[in-house]
């Protein structure tokens, strides 16, 4: 998917530019995936399989862009390479690539990831 020679913020900004319409299809209706992308030195997750990562790492950093066509923000989690990798062994890969991954994950109870969505936005603005 992207080059693995480029630095997490080289790799972070193609990943963004040149696939966010494909993550976001992805995320639209997720309600049973963690998808984590690699940056390097850190996995990062959009929208759905954010806030899933948020609920398993307390000291995830959350973060907010914008895309063409859209009028909210996406909101991203990351999380170092190492503490992603402790959470592998507890669950189910679906999906295990070198730059890609996807977790099969507990369903969010209804209208928790509008809720979370809007504090997320809320805590990184103020």
């Amino acid at each position: 998917m992207i080059e693995t020679t480029l630095l997490p913020g080289i790799r972070l900004k193609n990943l963004i530019q040149n696939h966010h319409a494909e993550i976001l299809s992805r995320e639209k209706n997720n309600d049973k995936f963690l998808h984590l992308y690699s940056i390097g030195t850190y996995w990062v997750a959009f929208e759905q399989s954010a806030c899933r990562l948020e609920t398993l790492f307390s000291r995830c950093e959350l973060t907010l862009f914008r895309v063409p066509n859209r009028p909210d923000y996406v909101v991203m989690a990351s999380v170092t390479s190492d503490e992603a990798d402790e959470c592998y062994h507890k669950h189910i890969v679906f999906r295990d690539g070198s730059d890609y991954k996807v977790l099969v994950a507990k369903s969010l109870p209804a209208g928790y990831y509008h809720k979370w969505h809007i504090g997320a936005v809320r805590s990184v603005l103020h």
